[in-house]
């Protein structure tokens, strides 16, 4: 009897300390936000065209017929790269009719040098009088006026002849070309635009709304449809202050800092401002999932009560905001670092003890 007894006990002190061990097993990690300040953030994204910050349009000197247009739109061009050429063969009928003349003038020029070294001679051995000997110098320097002259004719002449090839004065791309093979065009009349790849700007129209909250010097993003999956870093140079009369929005402009070789002027960009402000004490922004509802209004769970590990779930009601890129704005019910349930909201009740990571 003594030994049944003894058996009976020493089970139900086995199936008591299973019962404890089971209990402290039924303690379920639960995954929870520890409520922190954070700052409130505001996106706006506008369109634009991109343009290079260093651009040139392209224009004949002289006019004529386009006898060849060696680029087309989009193509990328070194500083010297020939752009457009005009028929010369008038220029180089005038080289070579300066050319012809200058030689005339050189030999008129030589023989009024050697006929003033003759007389210049005989001068001195009284063989010829003063008067003979200025007319060889006189005729010796109207040589010389002559021959200068026609020198300079001949470099106009090679001037306008270079006047007749247009080259790319930067290295770039060309973002438009206006004149094509067989057009006569006058100087002055912009043949095409070449603009620099290493500088890029993106010039956009945002509304009243927000430019008073955008600065020079402000970061912002850049994104464009034809680059995929990248974003570049850019920085706002100019801010205009006054709307035009036709619209209402006012003009910005952003500076990307580091082009890619892919960037082209024309290309359609999207860019991209974030504004941030610090949320008023005791707000704060949690995750929309965790806010509920019930008959006494907005609630959230927390784990009340910590203590290595261990807390209590207790209902907490809440005063909702509105609804941000980055959860539910919470105006009242909470504090710092209380511990706000993220998960599992419908398999936990009041009063139940649940284990949180610290």
């Amino acid at each position: 009897m003594f030994k049944k007894v003894l058996l009976g006990v020493s089970v139900l002190a086995l199936l008591t300390s299973c019962e404890k061990k089971e209990h402290k097993e039924t303690i379920r990690l639960a995954r929870t936000l520890e409520v922190q300040p954070v700052h409130a953030t505001s996106t706006y994204t506008y369109n634009g065209i991109a343009k290079s910050d260093v651009a040139a349009r392209l224009s004949f000197n002289i006019a004529g017929k386009v006898k060849k247009v060696y680029v087309k739109v989009g193509q990328k061009v070194k500083k010297g790269h020939l752009i457009a050429e005009i028929d010369n063969s008038l220029m180089r009928l005038k080289v070579n009719e300066a050319d012809a003349s200058l030689r005339q003038v050189q030999t008129k020029l030589n023989h009024a040098k050697a006929r003033y070294n003759r007389i210049k001679k005989l001068y001195v051995n009284r063989s010829s009088s003063l008067s003979d000997l200025d007319n060889a110098r006189t005729a010796m320097d109207s040589a010389k006026a002559s021959y200068r002259a026609m020198q300079n004719r001949l470099e106009q002449a090679k001037l306008q002849l270079t006047y007749t090839k247009l080259k790319a004065p930067i290295n770039g791309s060309i973002s438009d070309v206006l004149v094509r093979k067989s057009e006569n065009v006058t100087s002055a009349v912009t043949i095409a635009t070449i603009g620099s790849t290493k500088s890029i700007k993106v010039p956009v129209s945002v509304p009243g709304s927000i430019i008073d909250e955008i600065n020079e010097g402000q970061r912002c993003l850049v994104s464009f449809d034809s680059i995929s999956k990248r974003k570049f870093e850019a920085k706002v140079t100019v801010v205009g202050h006054s709307s035009s009369n036709r619209t209402t929005t006012f003009p910005v402009t952003v500076k990307i800092k580091k082009p890619s070789k892919k960037m082209h002027p024309g290309m359609t960009a999207n860019v991209t401002f974030v504004f941030s402000s610090r949320l008023g004490k005791g707000n704060y922004i949690i995750p929309a999932h965790a806010v509920l509802e019930d008959d006494s209004g907005t609630f959230v769970y927390i784990v009340q009560d910590v203590e290595n590990g261990v807390g209590v779930i207790a209902k907490k009601n809440v005063k909702r905001g509105k609804l941000t890129a980055n959860g539910i704005l919470i105006l009242d019910g909470l504090k710092r670092k209380m511990h706000v349930l993220t998960a599992g909201m419908s398999r936990v009740s009041i009063g139940q003890k649940v284990r949180v990571e610290l």
